[in-house]
């Protein structure tokens, strides 16, 4: 009888347990409160949003579309919600970061506060692994003791390692041409960029600043 009170007062703590974990990993979000690199809990699943949009419908409240990547599988797709609902949020760990280097497919990066080295795989940060160049400040998101998505700084410099002549006195004229940049991303710069020359990308858009 003692031992079957043990039993079940050991489950009772374990579910206990379960559901204060899923309370304190898991936190309600508006859907228009939802921003990019949120990471939402679908149907069992994580997603972090890569972008998204709203759609004003006439008469009526309006929906989101958010461009979501599986965390599990890496699959992209596009979500839409009703603007007035509520989603559940996972709660993340945002750590500073540095990127050092790859080798192959394998992004390294180390956590400056415990020097912890997290390796990623390409195929989870294929979206920013053109804009990472050595030394590079960035966020990690951890999620249960892993590494589940990097958070650029919104702008970043760079050296434009080749492009075609550029032209000095058109320095006005808004013209642009191609270019490759250190990290060997090709870009589109302003006509008067030489090599040597510095450029400075907004990551939300991809575009010169």
């Amino acid at each position: 009888m003692q031992y079957a009170l043990k039993i079940k007062a050991e489950s009772i703590s374990f579910l206990l347990k379960f559901f204060n974990f899923c309370y304190f990993h898991m936190v309600k979000i508006d859907a228009s409160k939802v921003k990019k690199w949120t990471v939402l809990e679908m149907d069992g699943q994580l997603f972090v949003v890569l972008d998204l949009s709203f759609m004003q419908m006439q008469q009526r409240q309006g929906s989101y579309t958010y461009k979501v990547r599986n965390l599990a599988t890496n699959g992209v797709q596009n979500v839409t919600v009703k603007s007035w609902i509520t989603l559940d949020q996972a709660e993340i760990s945002t750590q500073n970061a540095v990127y050092l280097y790859n080798t192959g497919d394998t992004y390294s990066f180390m956590e400056n506060d415990t020097w912890e080295i997290h390796e990623i795989q390409a195929d989870t940060i294929e979206d920013i692994t053109g804009y990472l160049k050595d030394n590079l400040d960035v966020y990690l998101q951890i999620y249960n003791g892993n590494v589940i998505n990097v958070i650029l700084p919104s702008t970043i410099t760079y050296v434009i390692k080749d492009t075609v002549p550029g032209i000095k006195w058109n320095r006005a004229q808004a013209g642009t041409k191609p270019a490759t940049l250190e990290t060997g991303m090709e870009i589109q710069v302003p006509l008067h960029k030489e090599v040597g020359d510095t450029v400075t990308l907004n990551t939300l858009t991809g575009g010169v600043s």
